[in-house]
């Protein structure tokens, strides 16, 4: 029974060993020049924005877990600092959040590459990175954003625009507050300014004709008689 455990234990030992070297084996090349393992990195994080903001095949979001797992167990196995990685990652995650939060926000997400930059330049603790590559790097992402994704972005908000704009025409409503020729109505669960070319009072079925920004114009709905 001792001779059995003492084999599994020594198995199982070499099977870790194995792995680690495999692993070794590829990061070695980062290992020797920490540049490469920084753009790894950041090509990670911004596979990982762009799929985040562009879903599809799931090819993408594999690449993009990949490439960011294999920077951070190599930033384990060196002198990294990692409030500077902390700053790096949240620079480029700008990109990654304010678009969300609102289309008018989206352009505000270019100072964080102030941050990425800053992150990059003291990502080692040993040393300080390039001048030269940050100012690629930093030179690329900023037209990577400008150029590529954010027009991406432009045309999925237009087509939203366009869906919310469709979907409230022709829509049945009623009046909340009286419309002489403007008040408000009630139409899909929402409440809208809007405006008639007649005047209608509360609680009467309108429909809607038109959009203009925030404001509906809306008619008295015609009753189909039986």
């Amino acid at each position: 029974m001792i001779i059995v455990t003492y084999d599994v234990t020594l198995f199982v030992s070499r099977s870790d060993f194995k792995e680690r070297r495999v692993m070794e084996a590829l990061l070695t090349p980062f290992f020797a020049d920490p540049t490469l393992l920084y753009v790894m990195l950041l090509i990670g994080l911004w596979v990982a924005i762009t799929a985040a903001h562009i879903p599809g095949t799931g090819i993408i979001e594999l690449a993009a877990f990949g490439l960011i797992g294999l920077s951070l167990y190599a930033l384990t196995q060196l002198p990294t600092n990692w409030l500077a990685l902390m700053l790096l990652v949240t620079g480029t995650g700008c990109f990654l959040v304010l678009p969300y939060l609102s289309p008018r926000y989206a352009h505000l997400a270019e100072l964080g590459l102030l941050l990425q930059a800053i992150g990059g330049f003291t990502l080692f603790a040993d040393r300080t990175m390039s001048l030269p590559v940050l100012g690629v790097t930093v030179l690329l992402s900023w037209f990577y954003s400008r150029f590529v994704l954010m027009p991406v972005l432009r045309t999925q908000w237009q087509k939203t625009d366009y869906h919310e704009y469709t979907q409230v025409i022709g829509a049945v409503g009623r009046v909340i507050k009286p419309l002489d020729p403007t008040g408000t109505v009630l139409v899909n669960g929402e409440i809208w300014s809007a405006r008639s070319t007649q005047d209608l009072s509360a609680e009467t079925e309108v429909v809607v004709q038109a959009r203009r920004g925030l404001e509906l114009t809306v008619e008295k709905a015609k009753r189909v008689e039986a």
